[in-house]
């Protein structure tokens, strides 16, 4: 399970804020705002995970998504393919500690919390 409180900016992303909201509307389980705030959950009892996100945008295209909360790493990757392909570049800026991480840095870190 990773548990987290990031800020995930694209280096760039790729896509508009608007095509970020589709697809994260597609998941199973999502209450997505119109404001861009959105609660993901999956799993029952002792495996229930949340996390809550907002995307926000900058000059016609996604800046940066703010994700918290906790859940497994494949659920993880399958909300970071809303954002962003294979080939966009990650940074993950920790909120509270105040430093940024790359992917590999980052889900290492938020395993082992």
């Amino acid at each position: 399970m990773l548990r987290f409180h990031v800020n995930v900016i694209g280096q760039p992303f790729t896509i508009t804020w608007e095509q970020a909201a589709e697809a994260l509307q597609t998941l199973p389980r999502m209450i997505f705002e119109p404001d861009g705030s959105w609660i993901w959950s999956g799993g029952v009892g002792a495996d229930r995970w949340q996390i809550d996100g907002h995307l926000f945008d900058f000059d016609d295209q996604l800046h940066r998504v703010e994700l918290r909360g906790e859940c497994p790493e494949e659920a993880f990757g399958q909300l970071l393919g809303c954002f962003a392909g294979q080939t966009t570049k990650l940074a993950f800026e920790q909120v509270i500690e105040g430093i940024t991480l790359s992917e590999k840095e980052f889900r290492h870190q938020a395993t082992a919390q």
